[in-house]
């Protein structure tokens, strides 16, 4: 069955279609670290250019969102849960959503023992296109856990999405920071298929 597919990299936001062939959406991000479209079109966000593709092929480890359409699994299969509200920055992505653990349990504590793809649902996803703020709310995002770079727990009376950052860049002191890869760059050609390569390496610290 192929369903409509929204995924967020790291400099653009690719639409396609995706042979679902799990009960999930989610279930088939985490199984699998390739995923499979046709029908592509890639939005850069650096200045909002379009590229289009009949197919592509793109690794899991390189999306840092996706937002999830399709059916919703066996009801039998659900288990009771706790909704928490959570904040995280994704590459260029500030998002918004609940994440669901059982009750009782710690969510924060236990964000990075989860699948590589956790499900937020109620979530809102913020990013600049072509120096446009774009904001976008979705019934339930997959998010890359390994990609964020810090998440936090909020409350009711949680600041805007899109809040001013640090003077010196740094996040917030209450911020939980993440090891992560980097995000992977795509690179967007125009009349041709886009190319993937890595990112800048990340700077260590200099040879004394």
């Amino acid at each position: 069955m192929f369903i409509d597919f929204t995924g967020f990299a790291g400099d653009c936001v690719i639409n396609g279609k995706l042979d679902l062939r799990a009960p999930r959406l989610t279930d088939q991000l985490n199984a699998h670290p390739l995923v499979h479209l046709v029908d592509v079109e890639l939005e850069g966000l650096g200045d909002a250019r379009r590229v289009s593709s009949a197919e592509f092929t793109i690794e899991r480890s390189e999306l840092c969102a996706v937002r999830v359409t399709g059916p919703r699994g066996s009801r039998a299969l659900r288990i009771a849960t706790a909704p928490h509200r959570l904040r995280a920055q994704i590459g260029p992505y500030t998002i918004l959503g609940r994440l669901h653990e059982p009750p009782g349990v710690d969510a924060l504590a236990t964000f990075e023992q989860r699948d590589l793809m956790v499900p937020l649902t109620d979530a809102t996803i913020a990013f600049m296109v072509g120096g446009i703020l774009d904001v976008r709310d979705s019934s339930t995002l997959v998010i890359n856990r390994e990609l964020a770079s810090w998440y936090r727990a909020v409350d009711g009376n949680e600041e805007p999405l899109v809040a001013p950052s640090p003077a010196d860049g740094s996040p917030p002191a209450d911020l939980a920071p993440v090891a992560g890869r980097r995000p992977t760059v795509l690179t967007l050609q125009a009349g041709d298929r886009p190319r993937r390569h890595a990112g800048p390496p990340a700077r260590g610290p200099k040879p004394r």
